[in-house]
This record gives structure tokens, sequence and C-alpha cells, in this order.
């Protein structure tokens, strides 16, 4: 059986995939896999592990004609493939949860003390020569342990940054659709009440159609205009117009983005001119550890569920 790695990542997927007895094609180039391959090729694999920046939609799945099983997709989100066709052709799709989840909360307690604290105005202060003397009175942050953080979706990841938080003495607020107990490391609160409480919120919810969109005008203007937004997210989960014209607006204090919608963001894209948002490539998961073992999870669902 044929398994394609659409882009370059680590080696031992490839190795843990040949020494089960597939035959592997892979590619060097670390960059997005042309989709006029996947289209003109697709039919030669029973298998395919995939990345976030390969969309695959029902154009590309219709060229399979049949063959193609199984897509494992290196990431826990798979708002890239279209579920609803590949269910209907009867090819099997999976993640990598579990492994994502630690560098992700990391990074969201990272870009959001980050922004609290000034670090990237602070830095870029020094750099352009503008330090003459010590100064009482510039970039002043909050003491984290006098802000309550809002999570808004809590599964795994969001459950995570709770727990990173629970060690800085702030108050922790969540809001999840599916999900409405107190826990012994946040307590649940509506949607209103956390956005119009919180000093910080980050966002975690996966993107489907009942969340596409989920961020609008109406809950960024229940926010507090001294609040930080954070989206660990994915793009489509806020509408972009919105927090542009909510940022315009000076409605919130400043935004830490790790995804866009689109992904890569142009570089003429209004979003790149605020000084109050602090800007990351899609880097959430981005740990040596990490993305060896998003590797490994990925190869092992094509090795355990698609039979040679």
């Amino acid at each position: 059986m044929r398994i394609l790695i659409t882009r370059k990542i680590h080696i031992s997927s490839k190795i843990l995939l040949e020494n089960a007895g597939f035959e592997v094609i892979s590619f060097d180039t670390n960059a997005p896999l042309d989709p006029q391959y996947l289209l003109d090729n697709i039919y030669k694999f029973d298998g395919i592990l995939t990345c976030v920046s390969e969309k695959i939609d029902r154009s590309i799945l219709l060229k399979a004609n049949g063959r193609l099983k199984i897509i494992s997709n290196m990431a826990v989100g798979l708002d890239n493939i279209d579920l609803d066709s590949a269910k209907e052709f009867g090819i099997r799709v999976f993640n990598t949860p579990g492994v994502v989840t630690g560098p992700t909360a990391d990074l969201t307690l990272a870009i959001g003390f980050a922004l609290i604290r000034k670090v990237k105005e602070a830095d870029i202060f020094i750099r352009e020569g503008n330090w003459n003397a010590w100064d009482p009175e510039i970039f002043l942050g909050r003491n984290f342990s006098s802000l309550v953080w809002g999570i808004v979706g809590y599964g795994n990841i969001g459950k995570s940054v709770a727990k990173r938080l629970s060690g800085f003495g702030m108050k922790v607020l969540f809001y999840d659709p599916l999900f409405n107990k107190n826990d012994k490391l946040a307590e649940y609160a509506e949607i209103e009440e956390l956005l119009n409480n919180s000093d910080v919120i980050s966002l975690h919810l996966p993107l489907n159609q009942s969340t596409t969109n989920f961020f609008d005008l109406r809950k960024f203007s229940l926010m507090k205009k001294s609040a930080i937004f954070i989206n660990m997210a994915r793009g489509g989960v806020v509408n972009s117009f919105d927090l542009i014209k909510t940022l315009e607006q000076k409605n919130i204090a400043g935004a830490a983005l790790d995804v866009f919608a689109p992904e890569p963001i142009p570089l003429n894209h209004v979003i790149l001119s605020f000084k109050n948002v602090l800007l990351t490539p899609h880097i959430g998961t981005a740990t040596i550890e990490c993305r060896r073992e998003m590797a490994e999870y990925a190869a092992k669902n094509i090795i355990t569920n698609l039979k040679i």
C-alpha cells in the first residue's frame, strides 16, 4: 500500500511507515504541497498523512476514485479536510490530539503575558535608541494576580491553560458550549458574563459551522476596554473585520494572534499596523518535541487503522 506524506515533517514518521511495510512517497522541500499534485495523483495512494497547510476538499477526494482509505491529519483541528465528503466516500479521518495540548497552552500564556507586560513595545523602545534613563512610568503592565482570565473553549487545551494559570493567583473563568460545570481549576460562566468580567480572554474553540465567526462585533463590544484578546483556535472562529474595527475604535486594549484568516496574512493586511497586536505565525505546537510526536502520532494512525 502507498502512503503520501504531503510535506516535509520529522523523518521518524516515514521510518515508522516503511518499517510497517508501506511504500511512502514524501518530499524534502519544506513548503505546502501544490494542490494540482493532489488532484493529479491522489488516486495513486491508499492513505495520506497531511498537514493543516493542505486543503483536502471534495474536488480532490473525488479524484481518489475509491482507492483512498485513510487521511491522517498532523493537527488537532480538521477544518482543512472536507469531512462530509470523506465520510460519504468511506475515507476514515484521524487527527493528533493530546500531544499538542501542552505546547499550545504554553504559547497561550507566553504571548498573553508578553502583551500584558508590554514586552514587544519595550524591546522596540530599546532597539530604537529611546532608553535614556530608568523611568517609573513607562510600559506599565498589570500584576498577573490582579487579573481575571477567561477561557473560551474548555477542551484539553483550555483545561491546560487553566492548570498553568493556577500558579499565578488569578481568577479563571471558562465558557464552553458543551461543558458547563465548575471544576477545581476554573469557574463556569455564560459567555456574556465571561466577556464582561475578564481582563484576558483566550480562545480555544474548534472551527466548524457553529463556531465560524463566533467572536463578532457584539461579543467584542461586551469586553472591557482594558482587556486583551488571544486567539489560539483558528482564524475563522473570529470575524476579522469585527476584530479590526474593535481595535481601530480602541474598544479593547490589544490582541495576541497565532492564527489568522487567511493564512498566511498578506503583507499589506491592516492587522500589521497595530502596535498593540502581537503576531505569531501559527506556532502553537512549534516545539522540537511536539512536532516529532505529532508526526509519529499521525503515522501510527495509519499503521493502526490501515491494514496491509
